[in-house]
């Protein structure tokens, strides 16, 4: 009898993980986005003037800018200015926002001066609950298996949209323990669009029209991703 109990809570909970979202918006798809650093935190430099912070701002109000007008699209920003932004501010916009998605932006550094080119990273999973028979364990590694295979999905977007910026500069999709994506409730990604410690890279992302080919791309990739279901 217990045996078949457990049975019928799993099939309840896989009919509940089919039929209800990770996160419903009230109007249509919320997209967070991170633009790194800010205020005293500059980041990486990018000439004298010219910081890390100032191109992920610039890039995330441009992709605010192409969706102001999709109606089934709302875009946040963790932040709209130069200011300080604490990891724990950040987080509490994509609470309040209620996100379906989240892209952070950053600047790549180190690896030599050679190293060159984006990088898409995302949070793999951590290790599956021991306690198979909870119920809301069950539906807790369900939950996790399913932001996982969206933040796949979304960062393979982001990759190939990237690429028709910066034909094979692209470093691949990793899987890395990135601090800020951590504990998040929704399908999210981390974008190194270059390296301030190459040459080409650093001009690159400092010219204004590459800067609005890459918030294009983060654009296409967005709605590319909600047609093709993803957080759903």
């Amino acid at each position: 009898m217990i045996t078949g109990l457990k049975n019928m809570i799993r099939v309840l909970i896989v009919l509940i993980w089919l039929t209800v979202p990770l996160s419903a918006a009230a109007a249509g798809h919320v997209l967070v986005i991170d633009p790194a650093h800010g205020g005293k935190d500059a980041g990486v430099k990018l000439s004298r003037t010219v910081h890390e912070k100032d191109v992920t701002l610039a890039i995330a109000k441009l992709v605010k800018k192409n969706l102001f007008n999709a109606e089934d699209i709302q875009v946040w920003l963790t932040r709209s200015d130069d200011r300080d932004v604490s990891l724990a501010q950040r987080k509490k916009v994509l609470e309040e926002a209620g996100a379906d998605i989240f892209i952070s932006l950053h600047v790549n550094a180190g690896f030599g001066q050679k190293a060159e080119g984006y990088e898409v990273y995302y949070l793999g999973a951590t290790i599956p609950s021991a306690q198979k028979d909870d119920s809301r364990e069950i539906l807790k590694d369900m939950e996790q298996t399913r932001r996982l295979n969206n933040s796949v999905l979304l960062a393979q977007i982001v990759q190939k949209e990237m690429g028709r910026v910066f034909p094979r500069k692209g470093r691949g999709l990793r899987d890395a323990p990135v601090h800020l994506l951590q504990s998040l409730a929704m399908p999210a990604i981390l974008l190194e669009v270059g390296f301030s410690t190459n040459i080409e890279d650093r001009k690159k992302m400092r010219d204004t029209k590459v800067q609005k080919s890459v918030a294009d791309a983060l654009t296409r990739g967005v709605k590319e991703y909600f047609l093709t279901g993803g957080a759903s």
